[in-house]
Parts: C-alpha cells; structure tokens; sequence
C-alpha cells in the first residue's frame, strides 16, 4: 500500500500547525490559563498539570525574549549622510520648483504654488481618522523607536507631543480642495518620518521597502503625502523681526534633533492640534498660529510682544534630508526692539533644546538679497551654522521683497531694513 499521500498529508498539517501555534502561541497559552482556571473553581487541578503550565510559561517568555534579542541584534539603522538626491532635483521643472543647497542638505521650495497661495487661502481641514502606523512599519518602526529613546546623548530627549501631518499632495500648484491634516504624535513621527532618514539592514541585508524608497519613487519622483506610509509631519517656522529692523535667531543645543549646535529660526517645530482651534482655519492661518506658538515658547514672547496681524506666510517647500518634509515657512514682525530680545530669558522648558536668542543685523542690503544664497544675509559668524529651516524661510524672505508691492517689504523698510 502506497502511503506517499498521507506522509505528505500529515507534513502539511504539522507545517502548518506549527505556523498556527507560533502566530498564535500568546492566545493559545491564555486559553490554557482560562482553562485551568476554570477548572480550578470545580475540582482540584493535578500538581503535575500546574507544573506544566508553568514550564510552558516560562518557554513560551524565554523564547519570545530570546527572538527579540537576536532579531535586535541582526538589526542596524544606518544615516543616508551622502544623499544628494540628484535624481529627485532632475524630475522637478524649474517653472515648478526651485532646489536650494543649504550645507549638505536639499530644499525644495514650491514656487509655483507658493504664488498660487499668495491669492489663495486653501481651508484646513481634520481627517476623521488618526494617523496608524502601518503594518508595514510596525517591525522596525517599533523597534527604531527603542533606539531612538535609549541613546539620548547621541539622538537628543524625545517628548511624545501631539503634532499634525499632512494627508493632500502638494504637488498640484493649483489646489482646488481643503488641505486635509490628520491627529498624530511626535512617537509616530520618529517610527516613519524618521525611520525613513535611515537605510535600515537586517543580516547584513538592506530592506528595500524601507528608507529612501518610503518617500522617493523608484523614477526619482517624490511621493505625495496622500498615498505614503509615512506620517508626514506638518513643519512650521518663522523667522521674527523686531522693531529696530534685527533678525532673531535661535541657538539650538545638540539635543534638538533637526538641526542640532545650530543657528535655526526665531520659532521652528511641528503644526499640532492647538493650532486648529480657529474656525474653518486656512493654510495661512495654520501657518501663523503654528509658527507664532513656536516663537512665543522658544523666544520666552508674549502676545503683546508680537505686532497686530504681523506673521506672513511665506510659502512652502519639503527638505529632502527629512523624509521630504513638509515646511511652512513665515516671517513675523515683532513689537520689541532688539535689546528686550536679547535681555528676554529662555523658559526653563526650553532650554534643553534652546542655548539662546541672538538678534542680528542683515549683512546686506535689500536690494543685494538673493533668493539662492540665503546665507549672504547673515554676518559672517553665523553663516556656517546655518540650518535648513532658517535658510529656507531666508531664501523665500529675499524673494518675497523682489515684489514691489509686498506687505512684508512695506514693512521691512519701515523698520530701516534697506
């Protein structure tokens, strides 16, 4: 009798019982508990069954904590420090979008629709839904996370705040419906956003589906916020101008992690949900509120510090170097002069990312200002400590005053910024 069929029968039942009880052997092990535990309550349970169950506990816990050891081990996340993302640069048109080089990073300001947003305040809205990490994040996500937070002198503290992320494209330069934001928190930021930043390797091995391929199509197109993985948080800076026509700068210390011993703008973070508190909010006014909240906490401001209606948006753009993030970028118009600023102490729960605020003056002039080198604009002392932020939010200031008519220039030059 030819028993072939039933060997091979009872090795795909056993396959696929041990792929059952290795799923499932957390629900499996808590039936048996229930179980005895119900059976307790009617008759005596045998010593050698508790025994056992015991014995079975304890495996079922070696082998988990074992697994996760080894797996922790095969794991490494590796910095992308040489990325120039030529490839992205080349798919973008220059009638569309302008690459700025800041440092050995890359930001891509959004012209096109940064001129259509200067006559169009797009509503904001909340997606119904909070932001879930996705199953395909999870593994490694979780575990980046526990890298993050046990290496705080290398990765700065880490606080997890609520913060919003972006879920609409950009890319269209003409939008025509409310830009949709969704609830997160800064935790979900770094399993993504972050976690993207790094080219992750299991056994030596690069996981294609993770890294630069989490925000960059393989043609070199960046992906849209709508359809990607990631959390795409909402960024927001502003760069303030006091009365006496002087720039605020922020000192980070190195536990900030985007721009870490650098010179950033007067407020720079991440857009969360106290910013939606107006009704029916607009682009602009998300913009203003974030960026303003970051400059009252960062630069110790009161609202009387700060002039009526004196934040502008800017524009937009998304830093390469960050998973492509999104960026609103302003400037605000102060209502001190440079002397309170600088005499004005960092709050005490600011100081573990804040050094100091240093008003400076423009190096030059207005009408030498160019859009693609920002740093000009600065004194020679703090050119080479730079950050994106701040290079970007100067970039688009040196831009917006090419217009004649500008508020912002209006401004600039009642303040004796000539």
């Amino acid at each position: 009798m030819d028993y072939t069929n039933l060997i091979r029968s009872v090795r795909t039942s056993t396959h696929r019982f041990k792929q059952f009880a290795h799923a499932y052997r957390w629900t499996l092990l808590g039936l048996l508990v229930v179980a005895v535990g119900v059976t307790s309550m009617a008759t005596p349970i045998p010593t050698w069954i508790l025994a056992a169950q015991a014995s079975l506990s304890v495996l079922l816990v070696a082998y988990e904590v074992t697994g996760n050891i080894n797996e922790a081990r095969k794991t490494q996340f590796f910095k992308r420090k040489n990325d120039a993302f030529r490839d992205v640069i080349s798919t973008l048109p220059e009638d569309h979008y302008r690459a700025l080089r800041i440092n050995a990073d890359t930001f891509i300001i959004y012209t096109r629709l940064n001129k259509f947003l200067k006559l169009n305040d797009i509503p904001v809205v909340a997606a119904t839904r909070s932001y879930t990490l996705p199953p395909e994040l999870q593994r490694h996500g979780k575990r980046f996370l526990r890298h993050i937070l046990g290496n705080p002198a290398l990765f700065g503290r880490r606080f997890d705040d609520p913060c919003l992320g972006w879920n609409t494209d950009m890319e269209d330069p003409e939008l025509t419906e409310p830009i949709e934001v969704v609830f997160g928190s800064y935790f979900d930021v770094t399993q993504s956003d972050e976690l993207a930043m790094y080219d992750t390797e299991v056994d030596g091995r690069t996981v294609s589906e993770l890294g630069r391929s989490l925000f960059v199509k393989r043609d070199g197109r960046l992906r849209g916020f709508r359809t990607s993985w990631l959390f795409n948080v909402v960024g927001a800076s502003t760069i303030a101008i006091t009365d006496d026509g002087q720039l605020v700068l922020t000192e980070q210390t190195a536990a900030n992690a985007g721009s870490h011993n650098l010179f950033a703008p007067s407020g720079s973070g991440a857009a969360g949900p106290q910013d939606l508190k107006r009704r029916d909010p607009t682009l602009s006014q998300l913009a203003e509120a974030a960026s303003t909240r970051e400059l009252r906490e960062e630069v110790n401001l009161g609202n009387a510090d700060i002039a009526d209606n004196g934040t502008h948006l800017l524009g937009f753009g998304r830093w390469l170097q960050r998973a492509a993030r999104g960026e609103l970028l302003c400037v605000t118009f102060l209502d001190i002069d440079s002397d309170t600023v600088n005499r004005r102490p960092i709050s005490a729960s600011e100081r573990i990312y804040i050094r100091k605020a240093k008003c400076v003056r423009f190096a030059e002039p207005i009408a030498n200002w160019d859009p693609s080198d920002p740093e000009r604009m600065l004194p020679t002392e703090q050119r080479t400590r730079m950050s994106v932020p701040l290079g970007a939010a100067l970039s688009l200031l040196a831009e917006e005053v090419l217009t004649p008519d500008s508020d912002v220039r209006r401004e600039l030059i009642a303040r004796g910024v000539i």
